[in-house]
């Protein structure tokens, strides 16, 4: 898969929540964060994850590959200046662009993520209550397979063959206890996949209640 670059313009605290969101898309590879303040948190962040940087800001001219251009910093000046000086196979966007499409993105994901998200969770726990509920029959069938046991071992000859269907349906509980065990497993593996999806989009997206702050 051939990535996209991206090198930004500007890394300020509020642009951080745009950058993450980039580095968090597998086709885009930031190729370097140019800010002239090398205490922001986009630089910190940047060095956490060995992206390149610089001070210098026109240096995002001389990186080669760059796919994208796109300019944090407000205002029309800087912004005009990189799309005069931009390669013509280079584009050069604007931090009201990429608010747009965070935002809209952000809403998207977020409300439909939490719709399946919610489903899913209700699922979940029906199928919990269902597997219980069974677990619950499967040992007072158990219970009565060892009492039918020692009836039949106290009916002697006439109870041998009582004994062997009772032997079955204890062989039958020890399978079904498995399967249950099986299908416990399984919907564990579901929801320690759903924490993650939830921590992942939490990562890319700041929660509404922080944005609108």
């Amino acid at each position: 898969m051939i990535k996209q670059r991206v090198a930004f313009v500007g890394a300020g605290n509020e642009h951080l929540k745009i950058i993450k969101f980039i580095h968090q898309i597998p086709e885009y590879e930031i190729a370097l964060i140019a800010n002239e303040n090398s205490g922001s948190e986009g630089i910190k962040f940047a060095v956490e994850r060995q992206i390149p940087i610089t001070t210098n800001l026109n240096d995002v001219l001389k990186i080669a590959n760059v796919d994208v251009i796109a300019v944090l910093y407000p205002g029309v000046e800087l912004y005009n200046h990189f799309v005069n000086s931009a390669r013509p196979s280079q584009t050069v966007i604007n931090s009201d662009h990429l608010v747009f499409i965070y935002d809209l993105v952000s809403s998207i994901i977020n409300s439909k993520y939490l719709q399946i998200e919610n489903q899913f969770v209700t699922n979940t726990k029906e199928i919990s209550r269902a597997i219980d509920s069974f677990g619950l029959i499967t040992k007072n069938i158990d219970i009565l397979a060892i009492n039918a046991s020692i009836e039949a071992a106290r009916a002697g000859e006439s109870g041998k063959g009582f004994a062997v269907v009772a032997a079955n349906i204890k062989e039958l509980v020890k399978n079904s206890r498995e399967l249950l065990g099986h299908v416990k497993k399984i919907i564990e593996k579901f929801l320690l996949t759903q924490r993650s999806m939830s921590t992942f989009r939490e990562t890319i997206f700041e929660k509404q209640e922080d944005k609108d702050n």
